[in-house]
């Protein structure tokens, strides 16, 4: 496994089938030269709170959305409002790779989103501005009770937003999940009340594989932030990391209700059929991964394994060289390249 998983807050990455489950971390193909996108996030016109979650996503065009749901990697503000993206990945067939989708996503608020287009230069800055979303009202009892009287919505005090951006220092630029775990209970201590801070905590724990940890994390935080589709999703991921495949059932499908365009959750819910010995069903969220995200490496194992029991081995065949072209040091490559084998002796 390699030291960061990507997905939730850019980090974490989600995989499975052939005979165990682990983690892995998707190996895009790289492009002809670097870029780094950077910018800043206000709310209402000030610099927002860490812990607001940022996603990339390419674009075809300077006038289109983004082609997926935050596949390149997501991040989270630091404490003045700030993220830094350094995508590597190559775009989908027919698109230019240097137009990207930036997106905010904050509970409460309206989602705000540019395009930028990095085809003539090697960095870019974008500025998102969110403001509060009064289509829905808020709950009038806070998720602790009436005496909770601090939101979800930001830390509650300057100790906790400093414990919070040490845990994603750790967490993240460090790649020690383990020593950011105390960080994030420190601001957790502070403010029970942020929702970013369970979510991250949960990240941690799955980087270090402590799954019944990670599924109470990821709990805690969907319980703060119902709208939180990510919480969902390290709910479900959990559970299948416990091969409790049919409890990942219902939080892996209210993921996808939040955000249907989640290659991981598409996946992770295929898995979960898989896993129950339903592959008819798990087919069309494995074919709906790949479409979402191609270069997402494990969605191939899954496509593979069903293409197995379908008889077709020639399919099967190029789901499992994708998966090795994709990611050739990853935690299946041992058993997709003796399978690959198999299938070749086979077919001579």
């Amino acid at each position: 496994m390699g030291p960061v998983v990507r997905r939730f807050l850019s980090l974490l990455l989600l995989p499975v089938l052939f005979s165990g489950v682990t983690l892995a971390q998707r190996s895009p193909t790289q492009p002809s030269a670097p870029v780094e996108v950077v910018g800043e996030v206000s709310i209402d016109g000030r610099p927002a709170p860490p812990g607001v979650l940022v996603f990339l996503d390419y674009a075809s065009s300077q006038d289109s959305g983004p082609l997926g749901a935050g596949e390149l990697g997501r991040t989270v503000t630091d404490s003045g409002g700030r993220f830094k993206f350094a995508p590597t990945s190559t775009g989908p067939a027919g698109t230019r790779r240097q137009i990207f989708s930036v997106t905010a996503h904050f509970a409460g608020y309206k989602d705000a989103a540019e395009i930028i287009d990095l085809t003539s230069m090697p960095r870019g800055y974008v500025r998102l501005d969110m403001h509060r979303d009064t289509s829905k009202a808020p709950p009038s009892v806070p998720p602790g009770g009436p005496a909770a009287t601090v939101s979800a919505r930001q830390p509650a005090s300057s100790e906790a937003k400093d414990a919070l951006v040490k845990g994603r220092e750790l967490l993240v630029e460090k790649h020690d999940p383990k020593g950011s775990i105390e960080s994030f209970k420190k601001a957790l201590k502070h403010d029970p009340n942020f929702a970013p801070a369970y979510v991250m905590l949960g990240t941690a724990y799955v980087q270090t594989q402590n799954w019944t940890d990670a599924q109470a994390a990821f709990e805690k935080a969907s319980k703060l932030d119902p709208g939180n589709a990510e919480a969902f999703l390290g709910i479900g991921f959990a559970l299948n990391q416990q091969k409790d495949f049919g409890g990942a059932q219902k939080p892996l499908q209210h993921s996808l209700e939040l955000n249907p365009n989640s290659a991981e959750a598409q996946y992770e819910l295929g898995r979960s059929l898989w896993g129950l010995g339903k592959w008819e069903e798990a087919e069309p969220h494995a074919r709906q991964a790949i479409a979402l995200n191609k270069d997402f490496a494990p969605c191939h194992v899954l496509m593979g394994n069903i293409y197995l029991r379908r008889r077709d081995a020639q399919s099967a065949l190029s789901e499992f060289q994708t998966y090795l072209r994709l990611d050739p040091q990853g935690p299946y490559s041992q058993a997709v390249g003796e399978m690959i084998s198999k299938i070749q002796r086979a077919s001579r």
